[in-house]
């Protein structure tokens, strides 16, 4: 599967759950006195005033009035952007949903920091992080792949300050994509969860009884490290380094690859007998329209299937290269070092 960093699983909520614009330097004109002309003193003058006369000069420049000076022209103000401007939705209908919510994240600390570090990641990107809201089987979803953060369409009708903290944890995962740390860690959903609880306090509200988000709200504030362990049981694809070994990760994330190549391989196989299949249909005189409605129905699935699992190897062997190297090594436990204490802030134990 690809990579989709996800807020609230499917299962569970079936249950009852800057860019400021550097401001152009204007050069004043430099105006300067023309020079005093020297007063000369006689031929004839005495050893005394040969001596005063070079003061002169500096007497009569002294008299003299200075030239006015000219200030430089204001330059023009630039206003500020406002937080949010990096995001952007697909559709021209849902923006106003999303100014409501990114103005209630704006009321907040820790939506503020999100917000503003989407808006610079936007700029040095040269274009906006685009959202789309429809039918999905969770709360939201950052898809690594397509760099497509997507809210479910029931966020439209919901209070936004129930949406708020949700876009606020995919918005993370967001910023997450661009800290070259490992795709599979627990540790990513910690954080994101970590800066999700933290939005739902600051805006005083609690989430709806029954979801997924009052589930991980109730773990998380009461025991760090049982929270994690129960949140590894619902991202049992995710690896988490706190608590194991860096060797210990890398050992899961090579068993991880190996069995995504035994998985390829036996997809594979069942679409290549598919394919005979079609071919015995075309050979048999069936109509090209009853090979089509199988093609789509057994072989289309399959190949889907190769090609997301392709992607999914891809970021596996990307993660290993990171961690072989040192410099990655650090990184990765520096970044998890970070999300813990922050974590850990939350918990009570």
């Amino acid at each position: 599967m690809t990579r989709i960093f996800v807020t609230g699983l499917a299962a569970l909520l079936a249950a009852p759950m800057p860019a400021s614009a550097a401001l152009l330097a204007v050069d004043a004109p430099r105006i300067s006195a023309a020079p005093v002309p020297m007063i000369a003193a006689p031929a004839s003058a005495s050893a005394l005033s040969a001596n005063l006369a070079p003061s002169l000069p500096a007497m009569t420049a002294s008299l003299s009035p200075a030239p006015a000076a000219i200030p430089a022209p204001a330059a023009p103000a630039v206003p500020a952007a406002p937080l949010g401007s990096g995001l952007k939705m697909a559709k021209e209908e849902h923006e106003k949903w999303l100014g409501s919510v990114v103005g209630l994240l704006s009321g907040t600390r820790t939506g503020r920091r999100v917000l503003r570090d989407i808006d610079a990641m936007a700029a040095r990107g040269g274009r906006p992080v685009l959202l789309d809201v429809k039918a999905i089987a969770n709360n939201g979803e950052f898809r690594y792949d397509s760099d497509l953060l997507v809210m479910d369409a029931g966020h439209l009708k919901r209070d936004p300050r129930q949406s708020a903290p949700i876009l606020a944890h995919e918005l993370q995962h967001v910023l997450q994509r661009a800290k070259n740390i490992p795709t599979d860690a627990l540790e990513l959903e910690i954080e994101s969860y970590t800066v999700e609880n933290r939005v739902w306090s600051e805006l005083g509200v609690e989430p709806e009884p029954g979801s997924f988000a009052r589930q991980v709200r109730r773990r998380l504030t009461k025991d760090l490290r049982g929270f994690v362990n129960w949140l590894g049981n619902e991202y049992k694809q995710n690896i988490p380094l706190y608590g194991s070994s860096l060797d210990a990760y890398v050992a899961r994330l090579g068993k991880k690859l190996a069995a995504a190549e035994r998985s390829a391989a036996a997809t594979r196989r069942k679409r290549a007998a598919v394919e005979r299949v079609l071919r015995s249909m075309r050979d048999n005189g069936m109509s090209e329209a009853a090979v089509e409605a199988h093609r789509q129905e057994d072989w289309e699935p399959l190949d889907r299937s190769l090609r997301d699992g392709a992607a999914n190897r891809g970021w596996i062997e990307r993660d290993l290269r990171l961690l072989a190297e040192p410099e990655g090594r650090e990184r990765f436990r520096a970044y998890v070092r970070g999300v813990i204490r922050r974590a850990r802030a939350l918990s009570t134990r």
